[in-house]
């Protein structure tokens, strides 16, 4: 799935729970963001990626680029701003090649997740949305490593 679908499906996500979307937002410093959502008080500030088809090496630097757009954004952290990497995700759950699966597992173990509130949002190519929680991310990229080696 390709960055722009990524994109679209969170949009649709999230304009159907009720915020308001805005996209390539500038974020802190002039960084630009792929995403902001806001409702009330609450706004999520979105990097989206999406799948490859040459080498499984554009998973890591895509993904880690993404990490570094939003640490970058992350000017204050409180509950009422979620930050989220969304990526596709079916790849992934097919054990194929060409995914995100060598990329997430090396982050199983780093805190930024629930220290910056960065949440991680998966898209399935039935253009169905889930978002893993800051405070369970790690525990979920664990799961996804103890999955692999089975």
């Amino acid at each position: 799935m390709q960055e722009f679908k990524v994109e679209r499906i969170i949009k649709e996500w999230f304009k159907k729970r009720g915020y308001i979307v805005e996209e390539e937002f500038l974020g802190p410093g002039g960084n630009k963001i792929d995403m902001r959502a806001r409702k009330n008080q609450e706004q999520w500030i979105v990097e989206a990626k999406g799948d490859y088809d040459r080498n499984t090496a554009q998973y890591q630097v895509n993904f880690d680029t993404g990490i570094g757009q939003l640490v970058k954004s992350i000017s204050t952290v409180n509950e009422n701003i979620s930050y989220a990497i969304c990526i596709p995700f079916t790849r992934t759950e097919q054990h194929k090649r060409l995914s995100y699966r060598l990329i997430l597992p090396k982050y199983s173990e780093s805190i930024v997740f629930e220290r910056l509130n960065i949440n991680l949002i998966l898209i399935r190519d039935d253009r169905s949305v889930e978002v893993v929680e800051s405070k369970n991310v790690r525990k979920f990229l664990k799961n996804l490593k103890k999955s692999q080696k089975s």
